[in-house]
C-alpha cells in the first residue's frame, strides 16, 4: 500500500525535526516547512493527505495558511489538525471555522499524534468513498433510467410492429427490421454487461485469474459477437495476429476491454470503413492494437479519457448513444491486468487504440 504524505508547518526546527521523525518510524511519507509561504508552494507541488499545521508563526499565522488552503478548491478537501500551545476555547473554535478538523496540545504526546493522523486519515478516505459510492449511484440511475428505458422502449415497438401484421412476413422492410432488432438487442446486451462490470469494479468484487491466453482466438469470439453491428454498416473487421501468440492475462476481464474497444470502433467508424486488429511483439509485453477508419478524436478527449476518472460520451457516425461507461472498464481493466492503455488518433482518418499487455 502507498504510504500517506504527510505536510508539517512549524516555525520552531526542533518541533519539526521531532514530529517528523515519529511519523517517518511508522511509514509515513513527510514534508517540512517552516513557514505558510513555503507549505503552500509545497502543496502546488506535491498535495499531501493530511496537514499538521502550527498555529503561532510569524508573518502568516497558521490560521491564515489553513483558511487559504480551503479556498482551494483542490485542497479543501486535506484534513488539517492544528499544533497549539493555545488551548482557550474562542482560540480552538476560530480554528475549526478556518477550516481545521482537529488539535493537538504542544508539547504533545507521542501515541496521541499517531492515533489522530491515522483516525483522520481513515475519516478522508471513508469521505472520498462515500462521495464517489454516490457518484456512482446517482450515475446508474441515470443509466437505468434513460440509456437502458430508451432501448428497451425501441425493441417493444418493433415487437407490436410485427406482432400486429403491419409488415408482410418474408418481405423486404420485414427482414431490414429483424435486423435492427437483433442490433438493439445486442446494444442493450452489451450496456447491460458494462453495467454490471462497471458497477463490480467500483464496489472491489473484480477478481481476475491470469492464464496464458491465445489473443488472436479471443478476439475472434469478440468480433463473432459484433458481427451484426459492424454488417449493418458495412464494416470489414480483420484480425491480424498471429493465432500462435500468447498474452499473460485474465480471460473474462480482457474479453471485456477488446469488446468495448470493437464496439466503440465500430460506432465511430463510417459505413464501409475498416478496423483491424494488430499486434506488434517484443521479449517481455505484446502490443495489442485496434486500429479503425473512423472519425478520430481531439487531444483533450484522449488526454480525458487516459487521466481522468469521467466518463466520455458523444454519437457515432449513425447517432448511435453511449453511455461512457466502456472505455472506462477499459482503462480500469487494462491496469488490473498489468497493462498500459495508448490513444492515437487523427480527426478524419481514425484512432488506434494499444494495450500493452504481458507475456
Amino acid at each position: 500500500m502507498e504510504s500517506k504524505h504527510i505536510l508539517i508547518v512549524d516555525d520552531t526546527l526542533g518541533n519539526l525535526q521531532l514530529t517528523g521523525k515519529i511519523l517517518k518510524e511508522h511509514g509515513y511519507q513527510i514534508s517540512l516547512a517552516q513557514d505558510g509561504f513555503t507549505a503552500l508552494k509545497q502543496m502546488e507541488q506535491h498535495e499531501p493527505q493530511l496537514i499538521l499545521l502550527d498555529i503561532m508563526m510569524p508573518d502568516m499565522d497558521g490560521l491564515e495558511v489553513c483558511r487559504r488552503i480551503k479556498a482551494n478548491e483542490r485542497w479543501v478537501d486535506i484534513p488539517v489538525i492544528f499544533l497549539t500551545a493555545k488551548t482557550q476555547t474562542e482560540d480552538l473554535v476560530e480554528g475549526f471555522n478556518s477550516g481545521g478538523v482537529d488539535y493537538i496540545t504542544k508539547p504533545f504526546n507521542r501515541e496521541e499524534l499517531l492515533v489522530r493522523v491515522n483516525n483522520h486519515l481513515e475519516l478522508a478516505d471513508a469521505r472520498k468513498k462515500i462521495i464517489q459510492l454516490n457518484k456512482n449511484r446517482d450515475k446508474l440511475y441515470s443509466i437505468i433510467a434513460h440509456d437502458l428505458r430508451s432501448p428497451f422502449n425501441a425493441i417493444t415497438q418493433t415487437f407490436e410492429a410485427l406482432t400486429d401484421g403491419v409488415l408482410e412476413c418474408g418481405s423486404e422492410v420485414y427482414f431490414e427490421i429483424v435486423e435492427t432488432l437483433l442490433s438493439r438487442v445486442s446494444e442493450t446486451r452489451n450496456l447491460l454487461d458494462n453495467l454490471l462490470n462497471w458497477t463490480r469494479s467500483n464496489t472491489g468484487k473484480i477478481e481476475i485469474a491470469p492464464n496464458k491466453l491465445h489473443i488472436a482466438i479471443l478476439i475472434d469470439d469478440v468480433i463473432s459477437l459484433h458481427s451484426a453491428l459492424a454488417q449493418k454498416k458495412q464494416i470489414t473487421v480483420k484480425n491480424h495476429i498471429p493465432i500462435e501468440r500468447q498474452v499473460l492475462c485474465d480471460e473474462i476481464t480482457i474479453h471485456t476491454v477488446f469488446r468495448n474497444l470493437l464496439a466503440n470502433a465500430i460506432k465511430f467508424t463510417p459505413e464501409h470503413g475498416e478496423i483491424h486488429f494488430e499486434s506488434e511483439w517484443n521479449t517481455q509485453t505484446a502490443h495489442i492494437k485496434v486500429r479503425d477508419t473512423g472519425l478520430g478524436m481531439e487531444k483533450q478527449v484522449i488526454e480525458k479519457i487516459l487521466n481522468t476518472e469521467e466518463a466520455h460520451t458523444s454519437q457515432g457516425t449513425q447517432n448511435e448513444m453511449g453511455t461512457g461507461l466502456g472505455l472506462q472498464l477499459v482503462k480500469d481493466f487494462v491496469s488490473i491486468n498489468n497493462g498500459k492503455l495508448l490513444i492515437d488518433s487523427q480527426l478524419g482518418v481514425g484512432t488506434t487504440f494499444t494495450m500493452e499487455l504481458p507475456l
